[in-house]
């Protein structure tokens, strides 16, 4: 292994050109702008990611990430202000975020209407705000996985509810939710979502968990039955077995579904 290195400015827009012109036909990666001084530099703090290392799911990149940079004691709060640093990680590991079909091209996803950021899954989109720089990440391919691992490390399945499932995919519905601080960061509220939606003997969330027709389906959740019960209960200190028992009757369609 070597010391990892992130890309500069100029590096990123040469991914970015890449991910328009090249990767939709299955060229091959640049990689070799992590190496070259005109496009990357050393990153500050010394990281060392495995280039072999595969992950079968988004907890399993989420955790390897956490547990690399807290030995190289690279805190949150500096790591998610470094888009160059999100975008050299999906770099790195651009085969497995975005793989090879069988018919030799990639899916590369791409927001049309974006004019902050084109390939936000990929490259974080900067976002200006108290005068300080912060990346939108909820899009993002490794940021995210990362933020709700770190989140939820110490917890006993470590937010597996959000994070399982290959790494070059996100459901809108988990990314919607995955793109609240207020959601992630709350350990009761993940514990509920685990108790009503996830599927133990397939390590899965449970089929119709996010369809809106659906009774107490989780965007209802997570939006608006947090927002009225907040009003009244704080589900931060509230354990997720209380909020399970205060739940609204539309809720006892999940509840009897994982009862059988």
């Amino acid at each position: 292994m070597s010391r990892f290195r992130i890309l500069n400015d100029k590096g990123v827009d040469a991914f970015r050109n890449y991910l328009k012109d090249s990767a939709p036909s299955g060229e091959p990666i640049p990689r070799h702008l992590l190496n070259d001084d005109s496009f990357s530099k050393p990153f500050n703090h010394i990281i060392y990611l495995e280039f072999a290392r595969e992950f079968n799911s988004k907890l399993e990149l989420g955790s390897y990430l956490c547990e690399t940079f807290d030995s190289a004691n690279l805190s949150r709060q500096v790591s998610i202000r470094n888009r160059n640093f999100w975008a050299s990680i999906v770099l790195f590991y651009f085969d497995q975020f975005c793989p090879v079909s069988d018919d030799g091209t990639r899916d590369v996803k791409m927001e049309a209407e974006d004019k902050v950021e084109r390939y936000p899954k990929y490259i974080p989109r900067l976002n200006s705000g108290f005068g300080e720089e912060s990346l939108r990440g909820r899009r993002h391919l490794a940021l995210t996985p990362y933020l709700i691992y770190d989140y939820n490390k110490d917890t006993t399945h470590k937010a597996d509810v959000l994070l399982s499932g290959k790494i070059y995919s996100f459901g809108d519905d988990v990314e919607q939710t995955a793109g609240r601080i207020e959601v992630i960061s709350n350990r009761n509220l993940i514990g509920l979502i685990r108790m009503l939606y996830w599927d133990d003997k397939n390590e899965r969330l449970l089929r119709g968990y996010s369809t809106k027709s659906r009774p107490g389906n989780l965007n209802r959740l997570v939006a608006d039955l947090r927002n009225q019960m907040k009003l009244t209960t704080d589900w931060y200190s509230t354990s997720s077995q209380e909020i399970y028992d205060a739940l609204p009757h539309e809720y006892n369609f999940w509840k009897d579904k994982k009862a059988h």
